[in-house]
């Protein structure tokens, strides 16, 4: 859904730009036979003019501090900008079709800067390219606004593209037609040269913050950040690594964490008693009366609030916020953390997992049939390929759910419930399910929601209609979690289930600003009340919830949710999910925005801690984990 948010001066003008660019094209010939003698020499002028104007049309579309980005960050972006449009310049023969190629890719990169900060609350990231499929796959759910900046860079557009439309073609040999190529390639290496061998954040102070790189591109301009962004990531090895640490490490904390649990190191097989283990990774799942504007008319989802029989809840730190989805589902199932790989990294996209270990290939080695459920395209988030990496039997994509109960016009969850207990029921044996839903999915804007199911949140006494899109869908979530968690119940055989969100709603950046505001908490803290999803393991047999004691209530993060699950259900910890479970201890929580050290205190990632040592151990047992096992 598109719709125009301007002002009418501006549309006004900039009908009137295209007006002139439409008439620059029918007269094209006219125009260059009258003023020939005066744009004879204007082409060197106009290339000129196409490196600051590529330069704003990149910044204005998204970036409202535009007029108070530093000095020497303007001069590094048009210097890159240049080394770019001298590329396309050269290789595209310095015609007039590379010169305004050039300007439309900005302009692109602009608006797309525009769109997506509006819908997640952070720019486009290197890996955003990898993902754009998947991207596309899920944009009919969102409204997309054009205002006043992107009108504004429009009209630039539109001027220099009717400027270049006049200019005279140039006259082309086979030798100016080969120098050209060979200027082309020659900026083209240079650039490369200049890429690989600079490092940006320490050269020239170009810092991308994880937790706000909206900021940081506002900052210090969209091209650098991308570019800084871009060199991180190629994984590189901690400092101190070796294979051979990394195994010792791994091996000796978890035999330690095995003894003290009395657990046999050598235990290679499950109890005769293996339940079903299902995971439910809710699509934006989240409690928002963690913010008190939303807390004076909103107690957050009644039913997921109100278990009480639960061997563990509370607190989940999660790394995604407003989209990224598949990084949770990475965090779960593999046990890494995205705090040691850096922002703007989509592991699915990136990363050959075969061999990893992770929550299906052990539960696989126990005897289990593992499969996993999505209702969209298999190909979102490169998921029919990731999954057989990960060793999952079966993948349930959108083709399984033909005749599915919908809701906002995607798959509720209570049909993914469904086909869930359709696979315990198939097969009586041991099962892991890994169902990741859809049906909250943003944008929150469609007024698809019945009226009747629609909530009505007040923040200072008036509606959001976004907000109440939201918590109507988080309301549907958690009413089919509670039916779902009723068949459970009568189900006669063992089933531990563990149920998280992904992330919370990007709009969050907004709201979490307007509710804090004047709180004096630090930093960090406030950061990580974005980062924060409600998570649950719970079982219904009793004597499973009998062995695992008194319930916890203790925050976790994402990375150390498998083992916990693992452990609810009776099974042993292999060596991996033992090392994982005895980290916790010292590093308790661990996400992209950083990590809290044994004492409580929250940490960036980059310095020392009383857990120092032990953030170490797992940054090397993850590296060697995905980077350097054999499949």
């Amino acid at each position: 859904m598109f719709s125009v948010q301007a002002s009418l001066p501006l549309i006004v003008f900039s009908v009137a730009f295209l007006g002139c660019f439409v008439f620059s094209i029918i007269r094209r010939k006219a125009l260059c036979a009258r003023l020939e003698r005066k744009v004879s020499h204007a082409k060197p002028i106009a290339a000129a003019l196409c490196v600051p104007a590529g330069f704003l049309l990149m910044e204005i579309p998204y970036n409202p501090s535009l007029g108070s980005m530093g000095a020497q960050f303007v001069i590094l972006g048009l210097c890159v900008t240049g080394a770019l449009f001298a590329i396309v310049y050269f290789l595209g023969q310095r015609s007039k079709t590379a010169m305004i190629a050039f300007l439309l890719a900005c302009f692109v990169s602009g608006v797309a800067n525009y769109f997506v900060s509006s819908f997640k609350g952070q720019p486009i990231l290197p890996s955003d390219i990898m993902a754009l499929k998947t991207a596309a796959s899920v944009s009919s759910g969102y409204t997309y606004a054009i205002g006043n900046s992107v009108l504004t860079a429009f009209c630039l557009l539109i001027a220099m593209i009717a400027f270049i439309v006049i200019l005279p073609k140039s006259k082309r040999t086979p030798r100016t037609m080969a120098a050209h190529a060979a200027l082309g390639l020659a900026a083209l290496a240079a650039f490369c040269v200049w890429f690989n061998v600079a490092n940006i954040e320490k050269d020239y102070g170009c810092t991308v913050d994880v937790w706000s790189s909206l900021d940081s591109y506002q900052q210090h301009g969209s091209l650098l950040c991308f570019l800084e962004r871009s060199q991180l990531l190629t994984p590189h090895a901690p400092e101190g690594y070796t294979p051979e640490e990394a195994t010792r490490v791994r091996s000796e904390k978890a035999a330690a964490a095995l003894a003290a649990e009395s657990i046999d190191e050598g235990q290679a097989t499950a109890p005769d008693v293996k339940p079903a283990i299902v995971v439910i990774m809710n699509e934006t799942f989240s409690d928002l009366s963690r913010y008190p504007n939303v807390a004076q008319s909103y107690a957050g989802p009644s039913y997921f609030n109100s278990i009480d029989d639960a061997i563990a809840k509370g607190d989940c730190y999660v790394s995604a916020m407003g989209g990224g989805t598949c990084n949770s589902e990475f965090e779960y199932l593999t046990g890494s953390s995205m705090g040691l790989l850096g922002a703007g990294v989509y592991p699915y996209m990136l990363y050959d997992l075969k061999g990893a270990d992770n929550m299906a290939r052990y539960l696989s080695s126990l005897g289990y049939k593992t499969s996993a459920i999505h209702p969209a395209e298999s190909e979102n988030w490169r998921r029919d390929r990731v999954y057989k990496q990960l060793g999952f039997d079966e993948f349930h994509s959108i083709e399984s759910f033909t005749d599915a109960e919908m809701f906002r016009n995607m798959v509720s969850d209570a049909s993914t419930y469904d086909l869930v207990l359709e696979l315990l029921a198939q097969d009586e044996g041991p099962q892991f399910i890994f169902d990741v839903t859809i049906a909250s999915h943003g944008g929150y804007d469609t007024g698809t929601v019945p009226e009747e199911e629609m909530a009505h949140v007040a923040l200072d006494g008036e509606e959001n209609a976004e907000l109440n899109e939201y918590i109507s869908c988080i309301e549907r979530s958690d009413a089919e979690l509670k039916d779902f968690m009723d068949k459970l119940r009568l189900l006669d055989r063992p089933v531990v289930l563990c149920f998280f969100g992904d992330h919370q709603p990007g709009f969050v950046e907004w709201l979490s600003s307007e509710a804090f505001e004047a709180d004096q908490m630090p930093e960090i803290e406030l950061v990580q009340n974005r980062y924060v999803t409600p998570y649950m393991v719970w079982t219904n047999d009793a004597q499973l919830r009998g062995k695992a004691g008194a319930p916890t209530a203790e925050p976790t993060s994402l990375n150390y949710l498998g083992a916990t699950t693992l452990k609810a259900a009776g099974l042993p910890l292999d060596e991996y999910f033992a090392f994982l479970s005895a980290t916790k201890s010292e590093v308790p929580l661990i996400n992209l925005n950083g990590y809290q050290d044994a004492s409580g205190e929250w940490h960036y990632h980059g310095t020392d801690s009383e857990s120092g040592a032990a953030y170490a151990q797992l940054a090397m047992v993850e590296h060697n984990n995905l980077f350097e096992k054999d499949s």
